[in-house]
């Protein structure tokens, strides 16, 4: 089914980042219209906004429903500013609001670059890092006004349509999509994307298993008919039946890779950074670099609770072992 004929149009917003776009979804509701993931709070983005409502006529008092798909910048950024202009509610999942009121202050900025220091990072690149994630964060604007929660598999009138609400995690916690079931067609924020695969991040600050929860976030979206994606990033796409067990594929190679690095090292011992520069061998920018880490993380996390990797604590530093 084309978008357009359950009302709703992309807006392509850009981003001061290597991925350098979001898409936005603007929804022609019954009463007013809604935004889904309005973008990273820079004037950039605020210029392609006023020009995409110009196009169809609309002020930001037309707007009566703000969503947010999952806490990231580039994709929450600006829900409160938005908020402040249209008096609209912002609606979310529970997790993606706590996750957000955690993130964005100066004191997270502070446990990230611990948690780099830790991993081995040179003090030098984890300054950059700081702030690049101070500049980040500026463009995140809080959400003061009333918030909506969501919950899994409610449904939600969108484009004056019935949608299903569908939860996963592992890219980011609480991350919510919107299923159109009687065509297929998914509104899935980050969940789903046809050119690269979503980060999946982790930093030892919970006892969460982010690669597992990603998995199986696809193989319940897996058994959900999906026809069309409309991603947050790139372009909408239809979904074969071979696409998420190849994303699955993806990271399984990704777990031997990490084996397979001790094979080739006369270290017993390697930092989670030592691993990292070995998988993404030409990441050199500072944000690249945060999300390689996490990425690797993540991966080392998944075969640290299936007993493969143990972690050990020296010196304020972390080593990995392969068991």
């Amino acid at each position: 089914m084309n978008p357009s004929e359950l009302r709703i149009h992309k807006v392509r917003l850009p981003l001061p980042l290597r991925l350098n776009h979001v898409n936005s979804y603007l929804i022609e509701d019954e009463e007013g219209w809604s935004v889904i993931d309005p973008g990273l709070a820079t004037d950039n983005t605020l210029t392609v906004w006023t020009e995409a409502l110009q196009r169809y006529d609309l002020t930001f008092g037309d707007i009566r429903r703000i969503i947010v798909t999952h806490y990231h910048p580039d994709h929450y950024g600006l829900a409160g500013m938005f908020q402040q202009w249209t008096d609209a509610a912002v609606y979310s999942s529970k997790e993606t609001f706590d996750w957000a009121d955690r993130t964005y202050h100066s004191e997270s900025i502070r446990k990230s670059a611990q948690f780099s220091r830790k991993c081995g990072v040179p003090a030098s690149l984890v300054a950059q890092m700081s702030e690049h994630n101070e500049e980040l964060f500026t463009w995140v604007k809080p959400i003061e006004g009333a918030k909506v929660l969501l919950e899994p598999e409610e449904d939600i009138l969108l484009g004056g349509t019935q949608f299903q609400v569908k939860f996963g995690n592992g890219h980011a916690e609480g991350s919510v999509g919107f299923l159109h079931q009687a065509s297929g067609l998914f509104i899935g924020g980050d969940l789903l994307l046809e050119k690269i695969t979503p980060n999946i991040t982790y930093d030892y600050s919970t006892g969460a298993d982010p690669l597992q929860d990603y998995f199986d976030t696809l193989k319940k979206l897996q058994t959900l008919h999906i026809q069309t994606v409309l991603p947050g990033h790139g372009e909408a796409f239809e979904l074969s039946e071979s696409f998420i067990d190849r994303v699955i594929e993806h990271h399984l190679e990704r777990l031997q890779e990490i084996r397979s690095i001790w094979k080739h090292s006369n270290a017993r011992e390697l930092t989670p950074y030592e691993i990292s520069t070995r998988l993404f061998p030409k990441v050199a920018d500072p944000a690249s670099v945060s999300f390689a880490l996490g990425e690797t993380v993540a991966h080392l996390r998944y075969l640290q609770k299936r007993n493969e990797l143990v972690l050990i604590e020296r010196d304020e530093s972390l080593f990995c072992a392969l068991l």
